[in-house]
């Protein structure tokens, strides 16, 4: 007898999509029929996911067989350490977000006690940092752990629309329907959808709808879910052509009434800019909601992305937040038709993610002009207890690693007023020495290291050689 196969039918023509499409095909067994209903016209709204990934990126790839070379030579993307802020807020902050494994201790000591003890830049002491200063890059080592190089992490400077037409021919060669057609309506029945109608005339039912529409939520909109907006912004997208490879991170420049920035891809550059709406949306923008829904998942549909939230592109967000939509889908797709307790823990684990994820934007943002985050308990915890003592309070699972957070609280020049006096058990003389060769040593380091522009070119002749 054959065994009915449980239908999951996606969605979206959209990078949230592509990427929930090849992880479904990759992760779950054959007793799951994947449905992808893909519309001709893109999500709009897929710019904002910006255009830098996470370190966890690379794993994500590589579990859905998507490799680095693919990347580099059938799309734009390049490599990227980080997010160098610029005249950020009212003092015009200026520093590199870089990614970074945990930070080196000393006798049991976190390293950034140190750095308040010695009144020294965190900076100068992260190779990802220094690298990406100077506009550097090398692959981290992974056979040479003494190697400072060892500790950096690195992302990738992406644009969503090209990730989405290469993992959808990833997508192509495996087991899935796609089906290119438009929804024209959604039929719900109980707080459930029993059926989508296509414009051509299709009628497609499933075990689990999963709504990767973009901003534009057509399936989780249906069923009247509560929506919480933080606050209204504009943003434009446009690509500009150049001679070579830019650094290897992305630039964000404060503005005051919003940001920009400068993604460097593969001969040409990404330029985003993001506006507080107040009025007319101006030329050439389009209108976003920042905030996110109530519950994600309802009845039988679930909104993965910006069906469910949208988080402002400043950091890497954005792209964390997904990964860990589809995480979260993978760990609780479907039993069988009965839903309720997959779509409480799924909804219990979204609501911090969101949570968490807003913790960091609203510290990047606070002290600033009002741009509508309110600083809520548990960020008030985080700020308290790093300015009294250093302590990096941290909450379950969040987004954003306590590298992140250190980085960040010392780039806005938020300084403890007190360090861990387990600190003084290590001789200050000793201590400021070895601090002093161990900048010098990372600015040689990271002077050795080829420029972004040129490793990759050397990267993509080696990867041609072997096709």
């Amino acid at each position: 007898m054959e065994i009915q196969k449980t239908r999951l039918v996606v969605v979206g023509n959209s990078f949230a999509a592509s990427q929930c499409v090849v992880a479904l095909l990759n992760e779950l067994p054959s007793s799951f029929e994947i449905v992808w209903v893909r519309p001709t016209g893109k999500a709009k709204s897929d710019e904002m996911y910006g255009s830098i990934t996470s370190p966890e990126a690379y794993k994500f790839n590589i579990n859905v067989n998507c490799t680095e070379p693919d990347l580099l030579l059938k799309t734009g993307t390049s490599f990227s350490f980080g997010t160098g802020f610029v005249e950020w807020g009212q003092q015009k902050h200026q520093w590199m977000q870089c990614f970074h494994l945990p930070f080196h201790a000393e006798a049991g000591v976190y390293f950034h006690h140190f750095m308040t003890r010695h009144n020294a830049n965190l900076s100068d002491y992260l190779i990802s940092a220094q690298a990406a200063k100077l506009g550097r890059f090398a692959h981290p080592p992974s056979d040479n752990p003494n190697s400072a190089l060892s500790r950096a992490e690195y992302g990738y400077h992406f644009d969503p629309l090209e990730w989405s037409e290469l993992f959808y021919g990833y997508a192509t060669r495996q087991d899935v329907n796609i089906i290119e057609s438009a929804v024209t309506s959604v039929q719900v029945v109980d707080g459930n959808i029993a059926s989508i109608l296509l414009n051509n005339e299709t009628k497609i039912t499933a075990d689990l709808f999963i709504d990767c529409s973009g901003s534009k939520s057509y399936l989780l909109s249906e069923l009247n879910g509560k929506r919480y907006v933080q606050r209204q912004v504009q943003a434009t997208s446009t690509r500009q052509a150049v001679a070579q490879t830019g650094p290897s991170y992305r630039q964000v420049r404060g503005r005051a009434d919003g940001w920009e920035s400068i993604t460097p891809l593969q001969n040409c550059n990404l330029h985003f800019s993001q506006k507080a709406l107040n009025g007319d949306v101006h030329k050439g923008y389009r209108p976003y909601s920042l905030g996110h829904n109530e519950k994600a998942w309802i009845g039988n549909c679930v909104g993965i992305g910006h069906s469910a939230y949208m988080l402002e592109p400043v950091t890497h967000g954005p792209y964390t937040l997904l990964m860990k939509d589809i995480e979260r889908l993978l760990e609780l797709v479907p039993l069988g038709r009965v839903l309720e307790v997959e779509s409480k823990e799924y909804n219990r684990r979204y609501l911090n993610d969101i949570e968490h994820g807003l913790l960091f934007h609203k510290a990047l943002y606070h002290d600033q002009y009002d741009v509508g985050y309110s600083v809520c308990e548990k960020l008030a915890r985080k700020l308290t207890q790093f300015n009294h003592r250093g302590i990096v309070a941290s909450f379950d699972l969040e987004p954003f690693n306590a590298q992140d957070w250190t980085i960040l609280h010392a780039g806005v020049a938020r300084t403890p007023n007190n360090y861990d006096q387990l600190a003084d058990q290590v001789s200050e003389k000793d201590m400021a020495a070895k601090l002093t060769t161990m900048k010098k040593g990372i600015v040689h380091l990271a002077k050795q290291m080829p420029p972004h522009h040129l490793y990759i070119t050397k990267l993509k002749q080696h990867l041609r050689g072997l096709q």
